[in-house]
């Protein structure tokens, strides 16, 4: 009886494995989408509308041609907000599969309070980074900032849920904590970053609006957030690596202690 139960606990935990693998891998996927339009989106503003008129050299530094979070007044620049916004909505998504892939793990908590912590958090990045996605696509669809605009605080709000999902998930899988860090890239402090400490290095100086590539940095970071999504399916993928994390240390002779029930 006890071989039998012993069994089905392990094809149970193997069938959660598996099912955290692919929603990892499926999450990994919906960033790096989501990393392409918002490539696609930057290039409409800096090469196809920057390029096609007088005085190009300046060309779309406008805070009026922003996209990130349109506020009036705006214009958008040939489809960029479109695919944004689309990205931006994948992006969201991403983060509810990977918060699932992690929930599903073996080593996932049990304690209703630390399980509630996490889906809470889970639940504002995913939220938040929607709201921004709509925000986004309503705008584009009328070529005027949506009334979404007049919530911008909630744009701060991917940054408090993606530390604690940081923090949470560091020791059970360090490249998916990485993944949240990469994702700060997406937030407010983020392009903030990206427009004052790194664009400026692609443009050669700091605009007195939007530097040329601010966009971009934040779509590199969605990039490499896919990518170490990728490296955490791959480690997941060997429960042997994890199982030696957890086990306790063997002593001087080499032979593992042994844990006698109480």
């Amino acid at each position: 009886m006890a071989a039998k139960e012993g069994s089905s606990v392990h094809a149970r935990t193997a069938h959660l494995r598996t099912l955290s693998v692919l929603s990892m891998a499926g999450a990994a996927a919906l960033f790096l989408v989501s990393a392409a339009l918002q490539l696609a989106a930057s290039l409409q503003r800096w090469v196809v509308f920057r390029g096609a008129g007088p005085h190009e050299e300046f060309r779309g530094e406008d805070h009026l041609y922003d996209y990130f979070f349109p506020l009036d007044p705006w214009q958008n620049v040939g489809w960029a907000a479109q695919a944004f916004g689309a990205g931006t909505l994948a992006q969201a998504l991403g983060v509810a599969l990977m918060a699932a892939a992690m929930l599903l793990m073996p080593a996932a908590p049990s304690g209703g309070r630390a399980l509630g912590v996490e889906i809470a958090a889970a639940a504002l990045v995913t939220a938040s980074f929607g709201f921004i996605g709509t925000h986004a696509l309503m705008s584009a669809s009328t070529d005027t900032a949506s009334p979404l605009q007049h919530f911008g605080a909630i744009t701060w709000m991917p940054l408090a849920g993606l530390l604690v999902l940081g923090v949470r998930w560091l020791a059970r899988a360090p490249a998916v904590a990485a993944a949240c860090v990469f994702l700060l890239g997406s937030t407010v402090p983020g392009y903030l970053v990206a427009a004052f400490l790194i664009a400026p290095f692609a443009a050669g100086y700091i605009s007195h609006d939007t530097t040329p590539w601010t966009e971009t940095v934040m779509a590199s970071t969605t990039a490499a957030a896919g990518i170490s999504l990728l490296v955490a399916a791959r480690a997941a993928r060997r429960p042997g690596v994890a199982a030696a994390r957890n086990s306790p240390a063997p002593d001087e002779s080499g032979v593992p202690p042994t844990v006698t029930p109480r």
